[in-house]
Order: C-alpha cells, then structure tokens, then sequence
C-alpha cells in the first residue's frame, strides 16, 4: 500500500461530498453469470485493483478547503470483499445488496460482492462517487475483469491503471482565461420540473428496472439516425414522452431533462490522467411541454443535442464557476448553495452507452446480463441510469420509494419502453 498516508482533496470529491444529504455518493454495477467465478481470484482481483489506486484503499476527511484522504494500510478482506453463497437465485440478493452505499470513512472507495449458488452467480462491484463517475466505474469494473483473467493466467503484474492527476481542471486546462472566463455560468435550465412522487414516511430504499430488447433498440437507432439522433437522444426523448403520461403531470407545461456527458474529450490526450469526476450537464428543455408525438419530441430533443456538442467547450459551462467558488467559500455557504443548486437537477438521466458482454468474461464465463445504478436520489429528484448489455438496454432507477412510488416509476420506465418500440415497429 502507498506509505503516503494523506494526500488532499480535489475539487470534484469535495463537490460530490456537499450533496452527501442529497444522495448516497455511490455508484454501482451488477454483473450475472451462468457457472461459477472463483470467490478466491475474485477477491484476489479486487485487492490487485485498489492496491494499485491510492484513493480505492482511502477514507475521505471532510473539512472545507483542509478535506484530505487518508491513505489506508494493511485493510482487512471484508473491507472491499464479501462472498456470499446461496440456495436461492443469486441475482434476487445481489440486486438488494446493490442499493447499500459505500460511505466517504469507509476503508476502501471500491467493494466487490460475489453472491453465487450450485450454478449461477451474481457480482455487486459499489464505488464512491467521490472516486468516480459512472464513465470512470465503468473503467473500473472492466480492470476488475482484467485482473481476474490475469490471475488465472499468473500474470496479475501486467494490470496497469491510472493512478495519475485527479483534477478536475484538467477538463479545461487548454483553454485560455477569456475562455474560462466565459464559461463562468451556471448552464442549468429555469425548467425545475419534479417527479411526482408523494412525500411519506413510510418510503424505504427500492429500485425498479425495465430492458428494452437489443433488437428493438438497434431498429430505433437505425431508424433516429436518419435524423442525426443517438441513441442518447432516443432515451430522452421517450422519458419526456413517458414524463407526460405519468400520472399527476401536466404535458403541456414546460419540461427540462438533464442528461450528462463525459468531459474527457476535452482532456490533452482525450482521457483523464487518474480517476476522477469528470461529468458535465447537458440540459434539455421542451418550453410548450410535449403536446406532440414521440418523433416529433425526438427531432426537438436532437436539434438541442446536437448544437450543444457541436460547442467545443461542450458540458464545461458552469465547471470553472463551481471549482472557483469551492475554493473560496466557507463550507456553511456552500452546504447552502448546494441545496439550492441541487433542486434543480431533479430529472436526470445517465447513460453510459453499450457494453460487450465478451469483453466482460471471467474466463470462459460470459455475463447474461446486469445492472448500473447512479446514486440515490432523495425525492422529488429522479434519475434514470442506462447502461445496454449487448444491445439490450437496462434502465434503472434507485431511492427511497413507497410502494406506490415504485408501483409509478415503473410505470414511468415502461412507458419510455413502449414510446420506442412504438417508434422503432410503428403499427
């Protein structure tokens, strides 16, 4: 373990800490498999993984400007390794262990879980949001295969990972002042539009789920790329159409969506140096609501898409502003402002695109499916999390719901199902 046993804080874990009240600050993947993964190299993989990232084996110390890691030695096993065996379906008690978060003090900022029975088995890998953003756990889970396969072929020293700059700066680092200057801004939407989920106390932690086959998701891409629409597009556009189904909603007042980018594209070499947060906002808004159909949602949703990321400094309007005022404010003023600033990002969607399962083999076992999960939204925020296993696309929303709320969401994800099958099989 690194024998440098503080190194400070960047911008981007200090930001994630001051919306630590308004979600669990983790993020958090489940892979299935039919056969059985070796507990032993799994945990093995996962110890060969953090070891070699300084902040995976740390303990987040809150304290405004001063907030630090602590560099941990000689963690236990259970620190970042569980090994559950069972008689039921494995992937019932992964889902459920899913939703626990990995808390800023705990010892490792990554936890893997392997829950398995006679002839499946299920992997919960939970991450710190502090550490990364869905882009960077993504990376992540794919070095944790890595290390497996190179376990089972002695190789393990091979594994490389970055472990270099963390800043979030570097984002930004090749523009001039004038340029960074005028980002100085806030770019998130006026539109505050809320879920509406009922305020209870009777609400307990829950996630719902909905896929959207591979074949009806590549007969819509083919079918939106005829517009310049991505697939991106496509979901946004079917959860403002699903949004205005949803019961208690107005379609024809004005609606925003905030969807998120990566902002490595604009790094030196087009990647970050080391593992960081590096997601920038791509607001969307619909000022008459939507009175109309899917395609024509869809066509305004991708006129608004494409004209931001043709801005090359796309998804950085607002960034330097944060990281300027994090650096001088005390930390009461900006719990504060955080408050404010976070209620208006209460419809949200991460997508982090499509996965080859072949490339996530443990092995000769190839996974059948699984899940990404953003982090845990207090209501009347919601967020949508979308990750495609071979096509298959897997959208997934996690908080603290009543059964009601759930019972709503779900209906909320297989509406946004149905609009594009619709639109990819019109009758």
């Amino acid at each position: 373990m690194n024998k440098n046993r503080h190194q400070p804080a960047g911008v981007s874990e200090r930001l994630q800490y001051l919306v630590h009240e308004f979600n669990d600050n983790t993020v958090r993947f489940v892979l299935d498999y039919l056969g059985i993964v070796d507990p032993d190299i799994l945990c093995s993989a996962t110890y060969s993984l953090i070891n070699r990232i300084d902040i995976l084996h740390g303990s987040f110390v809150p304290g405004g400007l001063r907030s630090h890691w602590h560099i941990n030695e000689n963690i236990p096993c259970s620190a970042y390794f569980q090994y559950i065996p069972t008689s039921s379906d494995p992937s019932i008690t992964a889902y459920s262990l899913s939703l626990l978060p990995i808390h800023p003090e705990d010892q490792a900022q990554l936890h893997c879980t392997l829950v398995q029975n006679e002839v499946k088995s299920s992997i919960v890998v939970r991450i710190s949001h502090l550490c990364v953003d869905g882009s960077d756990g993504k990376y992540l889970l794919s070095k944790l295969v890595e290390a497996y396969n190179l376990l089972l072929r002695q190789q393990i020293d091979l594994l490389q990972v970055k472990n270099g700059n963390r800043a979030a700066e570097q984002a930004y680092e090749k523009l001039n002042w004038k340029e960074t200057l005028s980002l100085m801004n806030n770019p998130l939407s006026s539109t505050n539009t809320l879920y509406p989920c009922p305020d209870s106390e009777d609400s307990f932690l829950r996630f719902v789920r909905q896929v959207i086959p591979a074949s009806t998701m590549s007969a819509a891409r083919q079918k939106a790329k005829k517009i310049g629409a991505t697939a991106n597009d496509l979901l946004l556009a079917a959860f403002y159409q699903a949004y205005a189904h949803t019961e208690g909603t107005d379609p024809h007042v004005p609606m925003s969506i905030t969807s998120m980018m990566d902002l490595r594209r604009h790094c030196k070499n087009g990647e970050s140096e080391g593992l960081c947060n590096l997601s920038g906002a791509l607001p969307t808004t619909l000022p008459q609501g939507v009175p109309g159909n899917f395609s024509d949602t869809l066509a305004e949703v991708c006129r608004q898409t494409t004209v931001m990321k043709q801005n090359p400094y796309a998804g950085l309007e607002g960034i330097p502003l944060l990281h300027s005022v994090t650096r001088t404010l005390p930390i009461w003023l900006l719990l504060l402002l955080t408050g404010k600033v976070y209620g208006k990002m209460s419809l949200g969607l991460t997508n982090l695109g499509n996965l080859s399962c072949a490339d996530l083999a443990l092995g000769s076992l190839i996974p059948t499916g699984g899940m990404f999960g953003g982090p845990v939204k207090k209501k009347p925020g919601m967020q949508i999390s979308a990750i495609s296993f071979d096509g298959n696309c897997v959208l997934t929303v996690i908080g603290p719901f009543t059964s009601a709320d759930a019972s709503l969401l779900q209906s909320t994800l297989r509406q946004i199902a149905a609009e594009i099958e619709n639109y990819a099989f019109p009758e």
